[in-house]
């Protein structure tokens, strides 16, 4: 059986479904026999669709695969691939389909032609947004081209917003083996600017996959000397589109090749690349090679443990302050100190001598370099080779830990001097923010640009480029991040608890204020209009708000909730295998007598969330202001809207009928942490379980008063 139509039905079932199904899943949505959608699925092959081996409920997956594409070229004259604006099909185009210049009609006639001639005819916006992103390198976000360049050394390193990725991978062309770039698209990196470009965890992982195998054909291909260069994509325009997917897929049962990796059992194939943040990868079946079965258990061990150890850039906190009980299974690293300084040998990292002397040379603003030890702090390199730091969480995300990483904000004034945020500012100026309240805002988003007022000046910081400016003066200056010094010998008093005063320990964060910490209920302290954490709050609401003012920001301090949050956040770190949990700032408005129950007491849906309950039956958050503000209850001409800290965790489409998150896999017993109104990209996010949240500020704010203009 290989019915057109038959083949266009799987398609749209399975980018309905996210752009993968596990096979019984697949079997449920369709009215095909098992041999019968086997058939199907090997006549149409891995060009249509990829079948992997087991996956985590043992059962067989497969993702929907397309040759279609979107044409790159600013003005085509006509081509065989689909015009569409690519802002659009993200969800991210401002302009309306009137003003824009690219079409918003996926059903306009050139891209029906297209369609068909794909076999795509009867997908919708939305599923054919799913195939496309899994399929099409040209909606991903941009690669770095420092990282990209001989060296592979960006200058910003994890401040980086493009993707540190080797960009002839992204293509399925790479020709090296292993290369030195990363082929990772999963290391915590790269997922951070994939989320920031709105592509999800589950739909980063089908692309890895279809990657990971289109880089196995590839290798196949060019052992047996039939690989071709990398053509610009405007040439592969004039191919047509069964030509272009066979240069990039063979069948799959034709696969049989063994790359320089440890594999494992026949089932994974290894990471492409020995760049740290590489990850081992499910391949489709048939991608192993004929000897992997010949490793002993001893060498697998080591090599597991060397793996794990690559791919991840945070140390364990429980390790560091006693013992850690996950063992082997822990998803952070296991070191003694909060720190950890490695120099990668092509091959492996492996730890520097003199630790503590090169860590305390970091934490000092002042130094760049360390030049007998051939040490550069600002391109992260040992001589020739790269360098990095692993490090323990960052304080503020963890306030209730001893061992986590304090790191110092500092600009550089006009004597060269660092002077540390919070301590002094131009002309003596003692408002600036302090550390923990930009590094709060810069773990919210590493890629803002956050307006704030110290004395007399306003001013931008970019977290991107790491200056600040002077809005009034034009002056610029340069701004650094750098950690505060523990000793080793630190780290033992604390272990045994002598306590060192200069280190924080607090069950509440540090920027509250002291004064207003109360045993049982809260607080709510009014931030100052000059401060840095009100600018960040003000911007994010006034980005859909705009013609609203605001007129105060308070900070809800609720010690007994706080800790309560951190307790949950803790839990669903040890379920996520000890990987960090997604979290965010997010609106709601509901009415004004409810305020003073969810700053007491936290959010409840059975009372707040009568309002709608289109993705399940919680408590609502929403991305922009402007979504709560229509929830939002007026008490005289000014209305109060909640900006609450969200344990979003991994989360999936909402539905009416859901009373709680659906299971993770059908015969699993992990279930999602919230819903969604779109996986791709999320403005509409619902939590059953209010522990994840913490009722942070509240705005007070009044639509601005129009104008009488005479004539």
């Amino acid at each position: 059986m290989s019915d057109p139509a038959v083949r266009c039905f799987l398609t749209k079932t399975l980018c309905a479904h996210g752009g993968r199904l596990s096979l019984p899943e697949l079997q449920r949505h369709i009215e095909l026999s098992p041999q019968q959608l086997d058939e199907t699925l090997r006549a149409a092959g891995p060009q249509r669709f990829l079948v992997l081996r087991g996956g985590p409920d043992g059962a067989p997956g497969v993702l929907a695969v397309s040759a279609v594409r979107l044409c790159t070229l600013q003005e085509c004259g006509g081509c065989e691939w689909l015009h569409l604006c690519k802002l659009h099909l993200m969800g991210r185009c401002g302009r309306g389909p009137r003003s824009c210049k690219y079409s918003h009609d996926i059903i306009s006639a050139e891209n029906k032609k297209v369609l068909k001639s794909h076999e795509l005819s009867g997908l919708d916006e939305n599923e054919l947004r799913i195939l496309l992103l899994q399929n099409d390198p040209f909606l991903l976000p941009d690669v770095c081209k420092l990282y990209n360049k001989k060296d592979c050394i960006c200058s910003q390193q994890n401040n980086c917003n493009r993707l540190h990725i080797c960009h002839h991978f992204l293509r399925g062309e790479c020709r090296y083996t292993p290369c030195k770039r990363s082929h990772n698209l999963l290391s915590g990196h790269a997922l951070r600017v994939l989320r920031t470009g709105g592509i999800t965890v589950h739909m980063a992982s089908n692309i890895q996959t279809i990657r990971d195998y289109e880089h196995a054909v590839f290798s196949k291909e060019l052992m047996k000397g039939k690989a071709h260069y990398y053509k610009p994509r405007a040439n592969l325009l004039k191919k047509t589109a069964v030509t272009r997917s066979m240069e990039l897929l063979t069948p799959l049962q034709t696969m049989s090749f063994k790359l320089d990796v440890p594999p494992s059992k026949g089932k994974y194939l290894g990471p492409s690349s020995n760049v740290p943040g590489q990850s081992q990868q499910q391949l489709p079946t048939g991608a192993g090679g004929k000897d992997e079965d010949k490793k002993d258990n001893s060498s697998k061990a080591e090599a597991s443990k060397v793996n794990k150890e690559d791919n991840h850039d945070e140390i364990c906190v429980f390790y560091v302050w006693k013992y850690c009980k996950n063992n082997d299974k822990c998803g952070s690293v296991h070191y003694h100190l909060p720190y950890r300084w490695q120099v990668y040998n092509g091959i492996t990292w492996n730890d520097l001598s003199m630790m503590e002397e090169i860590e305390k040379a970091y934490c000092d603003p002042k130094n760049s370099s360390i030049a007998d030890k051939n040490i550069n702090f600002q391109a992260m390199t040992c001589g020739g080779s790269l360098l990095r730091r692993l490090s323990t969480p960052s304080s503020v995300s963890k306030p209730t830990f001893v061992l986590t990483t304090k790191w110092i904000w500092y600009w550089k004034n006009d004597q060269g001097q660092w002077i540390e945020y919070g301590e002094q500012g131009e002309g003596d100026s003692v408002n600036s923010p302090s550390s923990d309240v930009i590094e709060n805002l810069y773990l919210a988003d590493p890629g803002a640009t956050i307006p704030f007022q110290a004395g007399l000046y306003s001013y931008h910081l970019s977290f991107k480029e790491m200056i600040q400016e002077n809005i009034s003066l034009k002056t610029k200056r340069q701004v650094c991040r750098r950690p505060k010094f523990v000793s080793s010998e630190d780290v033992q008093k604390l272990k045994k608890g002598q306590r060192d005063s200069s280190i924080p320990n607090q069950t509440c964060p540090i920027h509250w204020d002291p004064s207003a910490l109360p045993d049982f209920g809260y607080q709510a302290v009014e931030i100052s209009d000059t401060s840095f954490e009100y600018s960040g709050i003000k911007s994010m609401f006034l980005r859909t708000m705009k013609s609203y003012n605001v007129l105060k920001i308070r900070r809800i301090q609720n010690p007994s909730l706080w800790k309560v949050f951190q307790w949950q956040k803790d839990l669903m770190k040890k379920e996520n295998g000890g990987k960090e949990v997604n979290e965010g700032l997010l609106f709601h408005g509901t009415k004004f007598s409810f305020v003073e129950d969810i700053c007491t007491h936290n959010f409840d849906w059975r009372i707040c969330g009568n309002n709608g309950t289109n993705y399940g039956k919680g408590s609502y958050f929403a991305r922009d202001a402007y979504y709560s503000h229509a929830y939002c209850e007026p008490e005289m001409k000014t209305r109060t809207m909640f900006l609450a800290r969200v344990l979003i965790g991994d989360s999936v489409k909402g539905d009416i009928t859901y009373v709680r998150p659906p299971k993770k896999s059908v015969y699993g017993f992990r279930f999602y942490d919230s819903c969604v109104d779109d996986e791709l990209n999320p403005s509409v996010f619902v939590v059953f379980e209010k522990h994840q949240i913490y009722p942070e500020y509240l705005i007070e704010y009044k639509e601005e008063e129009k104008k009488c203009i005479l004539s």
